[in-house]
């Protein structure tokens, strides 16, 4: 594979673990050490997507954002097709991993979102906008509808009146969706966690894993980021995907760091609690019926534990509100 690319033979390589789909190496060979990544053929991305995820990682480091130096193969191309397969090959970028018990991590990582945002304005990609909002009430009631059809919660006395509270949480979603009115769209990044930050120091290196970029209110990344970054470690919720609720300490910060880089508007300040809210919802019913195709034991606490997410998002989210506008307040 690397003869596409001119760089010799390999001469060791070592397999690492960031990312949970794609296959991942490390490279050496006599011109040098190299990034090299396999797509997993089961996520049937199309080469015009491809490009254009290219096409946003040349326009990030063109604005000075630090992304990943693809290397292209010896005919100019920024990704390899052998036997059906994809590749990428990187350079490598030198760091360590993010350390949630430090505070100037914590910092580093909510002010280069912000950077990414403000450097990601400008770019526009029909093939990033083609698969509609990540997060809607109807993509919501839509995995409800899913998980009451593969349980037959219809005929379980047990599960319906939690799936009819989880439908009555859908519905106000939906009321509350209704209001936010056109917010700022533009390529969110898509997998800004930990695990796709490189740091050296406190200072991040390297933002790697644009596979999932596509065009999303702005908002939406921010409240993933906002839900990843402020959770409690440990966690103590026995049957999501998340941890618990968020820690005000964290949240407050990640919110001061990314108000250094980029201001939020007031129809996102007062859309990020519903967004928290419904990315607690969809993700969670989701993990669930893809866990467990059939009505597990464990039923009704998991979806005790979903109905008390939201719950909690509804009952704080004047709280949420106010601590994005007072962090905006003194950054201005």
């Amino acid at each position: 594979m690397l003869n596409a690319y001119g760089l010799g033979a390999p001469v060791a390589a070592r397999r690492i673990e960031r990312g949970h789909v794609d296959e991942n190496w490390i490279v050496e060979t006599g011109q040098g050490r190299y990034f090299v990544k396999r797509r997993n053929p089961r996520r049937h991305q199309s080469s015009q997507i491809i490009q254009a995820q290219h096409d946003l990682i040349t326009h990030l480091r063109q604005s000075g954002f630090p992304a990943p130096n693809l290397i292209p193969t010896s005919t100019g191309q920024s990704f390899l097709v052998l036997d059906g397969e994809v590749y990428e090959v990187g350079e490598v970028i030198e760091g360590d991993l993010f350390d949630h018990d430090r505070p100037e991590h914590l910092a580093a990582a909510a002010q280069m979102l912000g950077r990414y945002h403000l450097a990601v304005a400008g770019f526009r990609s029909p093939a990033l906008a083609q698969h509609g909002p990540l997060y809607s009430p109807r993509n919501a009631r839509a995995v409800l509808d899913r998980l009451c059809k593969v349980w037959q919660v219809g005929v379980d006395p047990d599960i319906g009146p939690l799936a009819q509270e989880l439908e009555a949480q859908a519905d106000g979603l939906a009321e509350r969706f209704s209001a936010h009115g056109v917010l700022p769209h533009l390529v969110i990044h898509g997998d800004y966690y930990a695990g796709n930050l490189i740091l050296q120091g406190d200072r991040i290196a390297g933002v790697v894993d644009y596979d999932k970029a596509s065009w999303q209110p702005r908002v939406a990344e921010l409240a993933e980021a906002l839900i990843y970054f402020s959770s409690p470690r440990p966690g103590y919720l026995r049957h999501l995907v998340y941890p618990g609720v968020l820690e005000w300490e964290p949240f407050g910060r990640f919110l001061q760091g990314y108000a250094r880089a980029i201001t939020l508007e007031d129809a996102e300040i007062e859309a990020l609690p519903d967004y928290i809210d419904c990315i607690w919802f969809s993700i969670s019913l989701r993990r669930i019926v893809e866990n467990h195709p059939n009505c597990p034991p464990e039923a009704k606490a998991a979806l005790r534990e979903v109905l008390d997410l939201g719950n909690w998002a509804r009952a704080h989210a004047s709280e949420l509100v106010e601590v994005a506008r007072k962090v905006r307040r003194e950054e201005e």
